[in-house]
């Protein structure tokens, strides 16, 4: 909501954050001195849904100056150069990582730092030489440095589908590394992706909690030529998306008495309301904030503002569903329940009417519609302690593996800018990569988007869309400032939903 003063002093005074984390928390409370009922237009009907924890706008601000996510095309860079930057096209790796680096720091997103870095592999391979030691040397240095400067994990790389001398030297690097950031994704299609090299991703992903797989061919039919960034973000490729805001869903299911009221009343006044927020916040900043006019990625290529769209999330679809099971006085859960699944269809399809009948602004990439977002959650009031993340089944209610993934692909379909399930494996799948692939490609074939697995005992997690270390948490809980930003939210989602203790498959 809006912020104060003492907002700043807290920060300020802060002891578990480090100087670069609070210049970066000081901008975000500066955003939220204006009201948005005074910069963006928003009605007090509109305000309400904030103030009572329904509407989630996740910190964004108020007084808008860059859209949120921002996917470039990297490939500008190795054909021109970049101009403002006064750098050449690259001849060789080198030249190409350094420009790389440098070009990071000045692409902005709603964390300061860049969350898309680019199909990492494709911009490498044609400078791969006959030197593997040499390069190899090269990619880890480049994927160390990105960990250590671009301090949060919402920063995404993507590999594939094509098996590359380049993806392979990269996955070998993360192994090694075993670094949160960047969190990586391979598009994988069965038809194009080597089996040696999804396996390869997949013993990677057991060990590291990266790269996750993405069905490449469900999202490529959806939205055309995209990257994957930030949690799991399907994005169009170029361009990005200018605000996510959210539904609480458990929030507004308890404000109901019945599941008729929650149907025809509640979500759809609330969901009105939210996309008409999300219309005024995009006007400001096409309209006001000069970013496009300022911005060299826009003047060169690199981004083109008629790519970009907006990401209509929801969280605490489970939580809904147990709310609605209770009130018909059934005691099962939303997870193993075919009544709770209608009713989670039921839901899903009314947000997916309204958001298909609402005319979108600048978005004319999607065809004038902003798109469905499962979110991954948030530790920002009280009420997220009550929403689990996207449509995912609450911990301690997962059905076995296989009714787990049965239940979960249907709900898929519902989300073209992405969602994704997780799997806490024992460590006997590490030996057995073949095994994850064979699960990944049963779980595509059934509908999903998106599936990451890790193996539970490792010190590098995956929480719901992005990566922490164990360790670094239990520092930012001693009160000590950690590198990474993304550990508070980290912290903060295991607190609310017990991310840590997933149901083991073994």
């Amino acid at each position: 909501m809006i912020s104060s003063k003492n907002d700043f002093l807290t920060i300020i005074k802060s002891t578990d954050l480090t100087t670069q984390q609070k210049l970066i928390a000081l901008g975000n409370v500066s955003e939220r001195l204006f009201s948005p009922v005074d910069i963006l237009g928003y009605t007090e009907e509109e305000l309400s849904f904030l103030e009572n924890q329904m509407i989630c706008d996740l910190n964004e601000g108020y007084a808008l100056y860059r859209p949120r996510y921002i996917v470039p095309n990297y490939d500008v860079f190795v054909q021109n150069g970049i101009e403002f930057l006064e750098l050449k096209a690259p001849t060789d790796l080198e030249d190409l990582l350094d420009g790389l680096l440098i070009l990071y720091s000045h692409v902005p997103s709603i964390t300061s730092f860049p969350v898309f870095i680019g199909h990492l592999d494709r911009l490498m391979e044609p400078f791969i030489t006959d030197n593997e030691e040499e390069d190899y040397k090269k990619i880890k240095r480049f994927l160390n440095h990105i960990d250590k400067t671009i301090t949060d994990s919402f920063c995404h790389a993507d590999i594939g589908p094509y098996e590359t001398k380049a993806g392979v030297l990269i996955l070998k690097a993360v192994m090694e590394l075993e670094n949160p950031t960047p969190n990586m994704t391979i598009r994988y299609d069965k038809d194009k992706t080597s089996r040696s090299f999804a396996e390869l991703a997949a013993k990677s992903c057991l060990l590291v909690s990266k790269p996750s797989f993405s069905n490449d061919a469900y999202y490529t039919d959806d939205i055309g030529e995209h990257a994957i960034c930030s949690c799991y973000n399907a994005l169009p490729f170029g361009g990005g998306a200018y605000t996510l805001n959210r539904l609480r869903l458990g929030t507004i299911a308890r404000a109901a008495s019945t599941l008729d009221e929650l149907v025809n009343t509640l979500l759809p006044k609330v969901s009105r309301s939210m996309l008409s927020m999300m219309d005024k916040r995009i006007k400001f900043i096409v309209e006001e904030s000069n970013f496009f006019e300022t911005s060299f990625l826009q003047r060169e290529g690199f981004i083109d503002k008629d790519n970009f769209t907006a990401m209509f999330a929801i969280v605490g679809l489970a939580d809904a569903v147990n709310t609605m099971l209770e009130i018909e006085g059934l005691t099962e859960t939303f997870g193993q329940s075919t009544r709770g699944d209608e009713i989670g269809h039921i839901i899903m399809n009314v947000l997916k009417d309204e958001v298909d009948n609402h005319k979108a602004v600048y978005s004319s990439r999607t065809n004038d519609k902003y798109l469905l977002h499962a979110q991954v959650g948030a530790s920002l009031d009280e009420e997220d302690m009550l929403n689990t993340p996207a449509h995912r089944v609450k911990i301690g209610q997962e059905p076995i593996l296989i009714d787990h993934l049965k239940h979960s692909a249907p709900f898929h379909q519902y989300f073209p800018s992405g969602t994704g399930d997780l799997f806490a494996f024992d460590n006997t799948y590490v030996d057995h990569p073949e095994a994850v692939v064979d699960i990944i490609d049963g779980a595509f074939k059934s509908g999903y988007r998106y599936i990451t697995t890790y193996m539970k005992n490792t010190d590098l997690i995956r929480v719901t869309g992005y990566l922490v270390k164990k360790s670094e948490v239990e520092k930012l809980k001693n009160k000590q400032a950690v590198l990474r930003d993304t550990t508070v939210f980290g912290m903060g989602t295991n607190d609310n939903a017990q991310v840590f203790d997933r149901k083991l498959r073994t």
